[in-house]
């Protein structure tokens, strides 16, 4: 069939539910596309077809499955690719929606926790795309949480107060320490300064280039994105061990990510209906050296919604499963100020280029699911409306190991080849000396000869033929037969200007 997706916002306090249907093709293209309900269920009922049996028909929800009792549908909208409707119920089986659900819990903000130990654990840092090692192996003494950038960093310690002092030395963390936050870490700049290359305040990988973070605190400590970076125990290495690579925190998914970023900008429960305290500005610095911005108007952080998981990733994607999801505007600004004027008032936190791309793609993605008429908040604003959905963190972390050991394989393969070939290499070069140390003088005046001698043969037989080629590369090297070629023509021009060869 081509029912492309489905959504469906479920408000049991309400008894009520928001459906929003996507297509593969524009409904102008079908002769007739109609919702109906038969027993409680709701079918999709394409080309004309007279009954819900019919097999040009599809099943969108299950009465068997929720035991929602759906009578009518109201707000009816039907525009390009997409249909939505609302419905409501008088019961329904909450268990079972329960039951239907991709995670395990509800989704819940964990507490920051670095997946290594101070003073325990003996770990060296590397950029996470090419494994370049960026800090040498080091046990922490101080593993300490870093201000988020929204309180006062002279409110977050405890001692060093007062006009008279300095906050930066108190902030600025020795060679042993390491400070963390929402996916970065803080070190002091002198641990990776030799390893890592300082465009402007920007950090990049030596090796690959790839942007590791951004310096603070007046250059005097690297602020560096978690996604950037793995860490690996001591005495070990991407080739010997190519599974050890590990995420610097224990709860790194976007997910978890997502969770706590809403909570850092948000401690407590917002009202829903203010906009000025469910706003908040996005930033990254991409690796241009250019910041972008994302305005997020978030509406609901934990709203119940049923939907088919897409066809690729599962068996059943017909089945309807349980998710929560925040619901939220958003949009995206360049480096331009010119637009963001009126969000200067706003809480504003710096996330890392790789989260910010992520969170973008998923709210595009997702904005698709919702009708036009229904996209976007107002022609002043143009915010568009779209869900992030808490995914199960168990899957997540199975991917992200996945990706890893691929990403190992791929770096550590080239090094296990050029190890093989070394011993040929040497090989080569030893056969290479021999047969420098054999040819002297005599032997080069004696195959000279030989080359005069053959110079009155047809021109074939020095033609320049694949199979003469390689045949002199089986015992010299391309450099070297350039090199005896000149020596050749040096002869030539010795014996023509000798006195002898006049004669």
């Amino acid at each position: 069939m081509p029912l492309k997706a489905v959504c469906i916002e479920l408000r049991p306090n309400l008894c009520s539910g928001h459906v929003f249907l996507q297509f593969e093709h524009d409904l102008c293209d079908r002769s007739k596309t109609r919702v109906v309900i038969k027993e409680h269920d709701v079918h999709i009922v394409e080309d004309g077809a007279d009954s819900a049996d019919s097999s040009t028909s599809e099943l969108v929800i299950r009465h068997a499955s929720f035991g929602m009792d759906i009578q009518q549908i109201s707000v009816f909208t039907a525009s390009g690719q997409h249909i939505s409707f609302r419905f409501n119920y008088t019961q329904i089986d909450l268990d079972a929606v329960h039951k239907a659900a991709n995670m395990l819990g509800e989704p819940k903000s964990r507490s920051l926790l670095l997946s290594f130990g101070e003073r325990e654990d003996v770990v060296s840092l590397h950029c996470s795309n090419c494994l370049y090692e960026l800090v040498p192996s080091c046990s922490y003494k101080r593993l300490r949480e870093f201000p988020s950038g929204l309180i006062d960093p002279s409110e977050f310690f405890c001692h060093n107060h007062g006009t008279t002092s300095k906050q930066q030395p108190t902030l600025v963390p020795s060679s042993f320490d390491l400070y963390y936050g929402l996916n970065h870490i803080v070190l002091n700049i002198t641990v990776l300064q030799s390893r890592v290359i300082n465009s402007s305040g920007h950090l990049y990988c030596k090796r690959c280039m790839q942007m590791l973070g951004l310096t603070i605190l007046e250059d005097a400590a690297a602020k560096l994105w978690a996604d950037a970076l793995r860490w690996l125990p001591s005495n070990s290495s991407p080739e010997t061990h190519p599974s050890l690579p590990r995420q610097l925190f224990q709860y790194s998914t976007v997910t978890q990510l997502m969770l706590q970023l809403l909570s850092n900008l948000w401690t407590q429960s917002m009202p829903q209906l203010c906009p000025s305290t469910s706003r908040a500005l996005l930033i990254a610095t991409m690796p241009n050296r250019q910041q972008q911005y994302m305005l997020i108007h978030v509406l609901e952080r934990q709203l119940a919604v049923l939907r088919r998981l897409p066809k690729e990733t599962t068996d059943e994607a017909q089945e309807l499963h349980y998710f929560r999801a925040c619901k939220l505007y958003f949009r995206v600004f360049d480096n331009s100020l010119d637009e963001l004027e009126q969000q200067m008032d706003l809480p504003r936190l710096h996330i890392s280029p790789c989260l910010f791309r992520e969170l973008q793609v998923r709210f595009n993605r997702n904005s698709q699911l919702i009708p036009r008429a229904w996209r976007y908040n107002s022609v002043e604003e143009k915010l568009l409306l779209t869900y992030f959905f808490y995914e199960n963190e168990q899957q997540e972390l199975q991917q992200q190991e996945h990706r890893t050991q691929q990403m190992v394989k791929l770096k550590t393969t080239p090094k296990k080849q050029t190890q093989q070939k070394k011993p040929e290499l040497a090989q080569n070069r030893n056969q290479k000396q021999e047969q420098e140390e054999y040819e002297t003088d005599a032997g080069l005046d004696a195959s000279l000869d030989e080359d005069e001698d053959d110079e009155t043969d047809s021109d074939d037989e020095h033609s320049d033929t694949d199979s003469e080629t390689r045949s002199s590369l089986l015992h010299k090297s391309a450099s070297i037969r350039e090199y005896e070629q000149n020596l050749v023509k040096r002869w030539l021009t010795q014996r023509q200007s000798s006195p002898d060869s006049n004669s």
